[in-house]
């Protein structure tokens, strides 16, 4: 005869009913990047979109053992989350690593405005408000859509963005899964630059 969970577990001891929270929120922290988007809802068409690869190739990210760091960055930003690396010492210290390479890896969120002129501008702020602001000069489409290319967004999201600035105004640029961010490599391929007194 089968039983109901709440049944089995109201006859359970306090420690066990905690055991198992705890073991199910270890659990949570050690998903694969497929349990990861499907938790958030999206498909590999999806993400492939957002990182403006083949479906394939996200496949193929997915299934990989080891990978570069910036393809893992650009797969969890793509999803509007921030990838931390932690180093974890016996002792119980942690710290969390954010400089690699020449420049430390910043997450910006960014916002695009439009001009009464026909022009857009781009601006950046630091995601944890720390740090200096970054902008584009004033675009035309033509240089609107290359930099958002350089900015790996997909067509129907270029085209999102220019219809919601049909009216003027401004916009941020977000993923399917909320608040989307970008490292700074991608900011300056995109043309931006710091923003004198911002």
């Amino acid at each position: 005869m089968a039983r109901n969970y709440k049944e089995l577990q109201a006859r359970m001891d306090p420690a066990s009913v905690a055991d198992n929270r705890q073991r199910v929120r270890e659990e949570l922290q050690r998903m694969a990047l497929e349990d990861l988007r499907n938790a958030k809802h999206a498909t590999q068409t999806d993400m492939a979109e957002l990182l403006d690869v083949p479906q394939s190739s996200v496949s193929r990210i997915e299934q990989r053992a080891d990978m570069y760091l910036s393809t893992l960055r650009n797969y969890v930003h793509a999803m509007g989350g921030v990838l931390q690396i932690q180093a974890v010492f016996p002792d119980g210290g942690t710290v969390i690593i954010n400089r690699f390479g020449d420049y430390e890896d910043q997450p910006y969120v960014v916002c695009v405005q439009a001009g009464k002129d026909g022009t857009y501008r781009l601006r950046a702020r630091p995601w944890h408000n720390q740090g200096e602001c970054l902008s584009t000069r004033a675009l035309r489409v033509s240089g609107f859509l290359k930099a958002m290319k350089a900015l790996h967004l997909a067509e129907p999201q270029i085209s999102a963005i220019r219809k919601n600035l049909e009216n003027g105004g401004e916009t941020e640029i977000g993923g399917i899964a909320g608040q989307r961010v970008f490292n700074v490599t991608d900011l300056v391929a995109a043309g931006f630059e710091v923003t004198p007194g911002e």
